[in-house]
């Protein structure tokens, strides 16, 4: 015990040994330098997130309707919650009236809330006078015109510069791409 209040002794007569001010400003300055340096690649590394979790989200809901839609025997539609946009999120539901929205008495069996910053969704589908997906109870696509005619096409999710495509077959099938690494087979 006594060893240790010698040397603590010691130091203090010595003085305390600490960064000048200079030496703090110097730090400072290395972070700051390289925080600038990383600050887009984080971005780019957060827009890819956003943009992942958006079309994982929407993916999600497709099989989800397709399912209810097998398993219920009967028409389930996934349409945007706000009437006409994706961006702020989608509903699973059982339109009744075939309108394309979720109105009051009718079955919500699904939704999704999204508040992705900057996202930005363009559909690319058969049917493009109203924003929708309807499954058949086959599991098949369909347009709300008729069974026979399938709601097929494109959804294209953009934050920033990252871009994913979620696109559905004839079957109801439906695929993730990223349409700048593989334009030709996406």
């Amino acid at each position: 015990m006594s060893w240790c209040l010698d040397c603590f002794s010691a130091q203090v007569r010595q003085g305390c040994k600490g960064l000048s001010l200079l030496e703090c400003l110097l730090a400072c300055a290395l972070v700051a330098a390289l925080a600038v340096k990383t600050l887009p690649a984080m971005k780019s590394l957060l827009d890819r997130a956003r943009v992942n979790l958006a079309c994982s989200e929407f993916h999600q809901a497709i099989l989800r309707a397709r399912a209810e839609a097998i398993r219920r025997h009967e028409r389930v539609d996934l349409v945007p919650a706000s009437g006409h946009d994706w961006r702020s999120g989608w509903v699973v539901l059982i339109d009744s009236n075939n309108n394309q929205q979720l109105d009051p008495g009718e079955l919500s069996l699904y939704r999704v809330a999204l508040d992705v910053h900057d996202l930005r969704v363009e559909a690319r589908l058969r049917d493009v006078h109203k924003m929708y997906l309807a499954f058949a109870p086959s599991g098949r696509p369909r347009s709300a015109a008729g069974a026979s005619l399938p709601q097929i096409g494109s959804l294209l999710f953009t934050v920033g510069a990252e871009r994913r495509k979620l696109v559905m077959s004839f079957l109801g099938r439906t695929r993730i791409c990223d349409p700048d690494a593989a334009a030709a087979t996406c």
